[in-house]
């Protein structure tokens, strides 16, 4: 039986949400390495519109923590600048993640982005971060419940698939996402000021708010991460 596996059978989901939900955000990320080590907890980062607030948490939390980037090959040019940014102001380390080379490939030659958005995120997306979540027993996103329907069922703590998901800023409201955004007077990706809302790969994001961007046009609101 791995470290991580014994690790798990002993986290109670039920008593964790109980206590992190009378927590502040803040709090909850210093309280996550009080029950799990650093090396146990793979923290993932889009460096889009929403990640610098946690991304400034998590570096207060624990400067020690990696930050993973899937990097598709169809990022635009500002969000791989924003990354570089974070990283100096954070002073986190950055951790790309690159897609299988010829799965990749593949996409690009068929414009997969086009008519199977779906099947071009899950050979750039999801089956790269598959074996790095492997390595794990915790991993911690920022997704915000009022983004999308299915995120607002989610729960501050999961366990899917023998993994733990962490969402320390599930129940966080714009506003007050806001709040943090201007009280550090953090900086702020360079599409935003051209009206994007959210921001994935440069083929799928068009301008529009909140989430409205994403995919415009298909049945589409997630790329297949946290479904």
């Amino acid at each position: 039986m791995s470290a991580t596996t014994k690790t798990l059978l002993k986290v109670d989901i039920e008593a964790l949400n109980a206590e992190f939900a009378e927590l502040g955000f803040e709090d909850r990320f210093t309280r996550l390495y009080e029950y799990f080590p650093v090396e146990e907890v793979l923290f993932t980062s889009s460096f889009g519109t929403k990640s610098v607030v946690m991304l400034t948490f998590v570096s207060k939390a624990n400067a020690a923590q990696k930050v993973h980037m899937l990097n598709t090959g169809y990022h635009f040019p500002e969000t791989l600048a924003y990354k570089e940014t974070l990283s100096e102001v954070t002073g986190l380390e950055v951790v790309e993640i690159h897609p299988d080379e010829h799965r990749h490939r593949q996409t690009l030659d068929a414009e997969m982005w086009e008519k199977q958005p779906s099947r071009c995120c899950h050979y750039n997306k999801v089956l790269p971060l598959k074996g790095i979540k492997a390595q794990h027993t915790v991993w911690m996103s920022g997704v915000h419940s009022y983004q999308t329907m299915n995120r607002a069922a989610m729960r501050i703590f999961e366990e899917v698939d023998g993994l733990i998901h962490f969402h320390p800023l599930i129940d966080i409201t714009e506003g007050e996402f806001l709040f943090y955004l201007e009280k550090d007077q953090l900086p702020r990706h360079p599409l935003e000021a051209k009206g994007y809302g959210s921001i994935g790969c440069h083929h799928c994001t068009r301008p529009g708010q909140g989430r409205a961007g994403r995919w415009a046009g298909k049945d589409k609101d997630e790329c297949g991460l946290h479904t």
